[in-house]
């Protein structure tokens, strides 16, 4: 019975794991059940999938606010004439 309880568990923490990462936790949760340590070791293991904020300045980079440079492919103002890392001039949209 014990192990049956610790299975679960397993199986709950193995779900947790993936929902912070941004991963299916239904999923996780059934391999948790079907392999326990191991996709607990394997979701562990595993990078995020949660969008990385960008902040430039002290302003979180949006798609709405910034651009990247076509020709140094760095972050720049959406509203930027120019690229303030290599000089080239920007369209402006």
């Amino acid at each position: 019975m014990e192990i049956v309880i610790v299975w679960f568990i397993i199986a709950f923490i193995c779900a947790a794991v993936a929902s912070s990462k941004g991963r299916s936790t239904g999923g996780w949760f059934v391999l948790g059940m079907l392999f326990s340590f191991f996709a607990l070791i394997a979701v562990a293991l595993l990078g995020s999938l949660k969008p990385q904020q960008v902040i430039i300045n002290g302003e979180i980079a949006t798609p709405e606010t910034h651009v990247r440079c076509p020709d140094c492919r760095e972050l720049v103002r959406a509203d930027a004439r120019k690229c303030k890392h290599c000089g080239v001039n920007l369209i402006p949209q």
